[in-house]
């Protein structure tokens, strides 16, 4: 009677749905080092990792945040085509297999927020933080997810 129990508790386990993680890219040390902890934990817990960059909704500004003046000289038609292709590349570059990407638009914390609620279980982060107060207060992207976000949100600090 016990090992029928068990096994129907084996069983139910199996058809329970992956774990799905989000995790927030911009290319950063930190945000690396978060990938690198969500993929850690993924193997422990059998999640499915999609690793998402959000870049500025200007295509003129993507080029200049990264440093890809080159592109402004054409059209803009040909602006949008390239610097897509640019975070594409990135963003394949730092996946692995098995692991998804998605290039998100607009502000990071309300991209990470909206893209969450498509049915993630954990979204994780890396902590940059910036300025004087660092190991007091988290940076205001971090911040801004973690209240926005309707799933939990991993905050993976920074090495010091």
């Amino acid at each position: 009677m016990r090992r029928r129990a068990a096994l129907r508790a084996d069983d139910s386990l199996r058809r329970m749905p992956r774990p799905r993680y989000l995790v927030g890219v911009d290319f950063s040390p930190e945000s690396l080092r978060a990938l690198d902890a969500a993929r850690r934990l993924a193997r422990r817990t059998g999640a499915s990792i999609t690793i998402a960059h959000v870049r500025p909704n200007s295509d003129v500004r993507a080029a200049v945040v990264e440093e890809r003046g080159e592109l402004l000289r054409g059209s803009s038609r040909a602006l949008a085509s390239e610097i897509r292709r640019h975070y594409e590349a990135r963003l394949e570059a730092a996946a692995r297999k098995g692991e998804k990407t998605l290039l998100l638009r607009g502000g990071p914390p309300f991209a990470l927020a909206g893209e969450a609620r498509r049915g993630y279980d954990l979204v994780v982060l890396g902590r940059g933080g910036r300025g004087g107060v660092e190991p007091i207060f988290l940076g205001s992207t971090v911040t801004r997810t973690i209240a926005q976000s309707t799933a939990p949100v991993l905050v993976i600090p920074r090495v010091r």
